[in-house]
């Protein structure tokens, strides 16, 4: 993801996502067990009925919150007797609070919980951001669907949901993935490796960081949203951001060149509550919303991709150019997948350093990505001795 914030161009809000002071939240949760009483009383004193408040650190337009949260809340509440009181923009809960505020029951659903926030907590989280190439949303989300799910140990009888989520006492869903992170600046052509040697970028994630250190690019990291001002400025001359995202921060007006086909990995994240919380619903409330997660999910990665595509078409119709990666030359395509390549390397073996497993894991998410389409950077499988 990261589009975390509000815009900073004037066309959208610009602020920051605030805390309600302590008293605030406290009479907000009473009055929360009140709403939740009485409509139990309404429904005849039954211990099924449920008001949940689920929060967004990110603002409503974004394709996470209307496109996913509101949706799910909505078909679940048309389904079931839980009703939902919902806060946006970091009303309640701030981005990369979100794990605390589930702990602390100030929350009860984050939507999402945005793992790349929460430093060093979801360590393998962020293997959505490993290059990758011909990839798009609906392949992402389903390949890390099939992680979540997967049975396959990765350390100690644990599979990745273990490692990630159940050992933190999650209950969590993915999300639709963000379409591809794109290298994109506001004119200059890349095409020779010596293009990129000091090239001021924006990064918006420690992966970013890498793969663009790789590629020889300078790395400014910063939230997207003050990236407008600084593109306008001349202080970055060019970003890291899935395409489809540019009208959330008005980039549609900067942005003209744009190397397609290769992705700077897809950013994903989660739809969680605490295990504690999941299990004091009912077994027909937890079908449904099991049922509801999945189906948002993927219908949230359909709206992704379009999405893409529109933006995509329109500013090409203003001029925008897009560059197919095997468009460019000889040298240049070698040295974004050699470049890609060490990325995966560089990912896994830090990570393991650290005492995590993530060559089991990547090897997993390399066969995923494959059987969904999708192509590895050259070297990759042979690094993870795989034969695909």
């Amino acid at each position: 993801m990261e589009h975390p914030l509000h815009s900073a161009h004037p066309r959208h809000d610009t602020a920051e996502p605030q805390q309600r002071p302590l008293e605030e939240t406290m009479k907000h949760q009473l009055k929360q067990l009140a709403i939740g009483t009485a409509a139990a009383l309404a429904l005849g004193g039954t211990a099924a009925a449920q008001t949940l408040t689920i929060s967004a650190g990110i603002s409503q337009p974004h394709f996470w919150v209307g496109g996913h949260m509101d949706v799910f809340a909505d078909a679940v509440e048309a389904e079931t007797d839980i009703r939902f009181t919902r806060f946006y923009a970091g009303e309640l809960v701030g981005i990369g609070g979100e794990l605390d505020a589930l702990r602390d029951r100030v929350i009860d659903v984050a939507a999402p919980l945005l793992a790349p926030y929460h430093e060093g907590r979801f360590p393998l989280s962020d293997i959505t951001q490993l290059p990758t190439y011909n990839t798009d949303s609906r392949m992402i989300t389903r390949a890390f669907n099939a992680l979540m799910d997967s049975d396959e140990e990765i350390t100690d009888g644990k599979t990745f949901y273990d490692y990630e989520l159940g050992d933190k006492g999650l209950k969590a869903w993915g999300l639709g993935a963000t379409a591809p992170y794109a290298i994109s600046t506001t004119g200059d052509e890349l095409t020779d490796p010596d293009d990129l040697r000091g090239f001021p970028m924006r990064a918006g994630s420690a992966l970013h960081t890498v793969v663009l250190q790789q590629l020889g690019f300078t790395p400014v990291t910063m939230p997207a949203a003050q990236a407008y001002e600084a593109l306008s400025r001349g202080t970055i001359d060019g970003i890291i951001l899935s395409i489809g995202d540019w009208v959330n921060y008005s980039f549609e007006e900067l942005l003209e060149y744009t190397i397609t086909d290769v992705a700077i990995g897809h950013w994903q994240s989660y739809l969680a509550m605490t295990e504690d919380r999941w299990n004091s619903l009912t077994p027909e409330q937890q079908e449904t919303i099991d049922r509801i997660a999945r189906e948002t999910t993927l219908r949230n990665a359909e709206t992704i991709d379009a999405q893409d595509h529109e933006v995509i078409e329109m500013t090409r119709e203003q001029g925008a150019r897009f560059v197919p990666v095997t468009d460019l030359p000889e040298a240049m395509q070698t040295h974004i997948a050699e470049a890609s390549t060490n990325t995966w390397i560089q990912w896994i073996e830090s990570l393991e350093r650290d005492g995590h497993p993530a060559r089991a894991t990547a090897t997993l998410w390399a066969r995923l990505v494959v059987a969904e389409g999708g192509e590895l950077p050259d070297g990759v499988a042979e690094y993870l001795g795989l034969d695909l």
